[in-house]
């Protein structure tokens, strides 16, 4: 069975101190940077030492990404994923989901894209640095453009080889997906589409975050991790969709049985709602209705005639107890949610 439980303080520390030691190698300084650049070109004649057909540097990078191991062959069959980064319940500051990712990989016997061969070796060439990309931009002769569009594209071909070679249930460490993300866009599609995974086979260590401008119940259904898998910040993005929007990606989506009548009350609500202010606004004080009148008297009036046109007053109408300012008690909003997907 997948071990998907919350990071436990041991391994939150643990990825705080992977962060802390990953920071540290960024190579910033010029000696750093030249002993980057210095391995690449390395690695690069060691994999060709005959000039003759070498593929230009680039051309290796790229060969890395799609041919290096990403399998690591002493762990177990789940395999971990991340995106973005959080606060996690039990951790003093935010870390990086990636980290949060690679500790519970040492714990828990969990593959990890960083920790494979693949992976080390890009992870070694810091292709993300501003101060590597300008550096071998220089020694190429390309424009730095050309080195900043090589980190996403080499990663984004690990990440999809290493998504297809799951073998089973995988655990994602996220908040919200974003459709722009590695995750997001390259990794979970693989998945929910492997025969392997699909959306019963992902699960989240981690809670999906409470969106404010969301009901809680639509909040619950998105919980749902075959839903959740599915579903993208920016389908319910409160700036940038209208809940109509959302309902008409809700509905598009293959939510499991358990779920169908949730999405179908989820999709009404939606769909019904102009702005998502309507959706979290206090209900109106209902207005009070109007005490019914008494029967007319009928009392006897000792001593007096009353004649045939004389109507007797009604009695008094007996004291109501007021329910004025009485509303619905409001459910106090959670914080808003940490390490949105970027």
């Amino acid at each position: 069975m997948t071990d998907a439980r919350h990071p436990t303080p041991d391994e939150l520390a643990r990825a705080i101190a992977l962060e802390a030691a990953y920071e540290a190698s960024k190579p910033r300084t010029p000696d750093r940077v030249e002993e980057v650049t210095s391995r690449i070109w390395g690695d690069w004649a060691a994999a060709y030492p005959e000039a003759e057909g070498r593929p230009s540097l680039l051309s290796f990078i790229r060969e890395v990404a799609n041919t290096q191991a990403v399998t690591i062959e002493d762990r177990g069959e789940t395999r971990a994923f991340w995106s973005w980064r959080s606060q996690p319940e039990g951790a003093p500051q935010d870390v990086g989901h990636r980290f949060v990712a690679q500790a519970c990989g040492e714990s828990r016997g969990y593959q990890v894209l960083e920790d494979t061969e693949a992976g080390r070796t890009l992870d070694s060439y810091h292709l993300w640095q501003p101060e590597v990309q300008k550096a071998l931009a220089q020694d190429l002769g390309l424009p730095e453009k050309e080195l900043q569009d090589l980190a996403p594209e080499v990663w984004r071909a690990a990440s999809f080889r290493y998504a297809q070679e799951s073998q089973g249930p995988v655990v994602a460490f996220a908040a919200d997906l974003g459709a722009g993300s590695v995750l997001g866009e390259i990794e979970m599609p693989q998945l929910l589409d492997h025969p392997n995974v699909g959306k019963e086979g992902v699960r989240f260590p981690l809670p999906l975050p409470r969106h404010e401008h969301l009901p809680a119940e639509i909040d619950e259904l998105m919980a749902d991790e075959a839903v959740r898998c599915q579903v993208r910040m920016e389908d319910y993005d409160a700036k940038d969709t209208t809940p109509a929007q959302f309902a008409a990606r809700l509905a598009a989506i293959d939510a499991p049985e358990r779920q169908r009548t949730a999405l179908e009350a989820a999709v009404g609500t939606l769909s019904a709602a102009q702005g998502y202010e309507e959706l979290t606004a206090l209900p109106a004080e209902r207005e009070q209705p109007e005490p019914p009148k008494p029967a007319l008297g009928h009392s006897f009036i000792h001593g007096a005639t009353i004649p045939r046109t004389m109507t007797v007053p009604p009695r008094p109408a007996p004291a109501l107890a007021s329910t004025h300012g009485v509303i619905n008690p409001v459910v106090e909003a959670a914080p808003k949610p940490q390490g949105i997907e970027q």
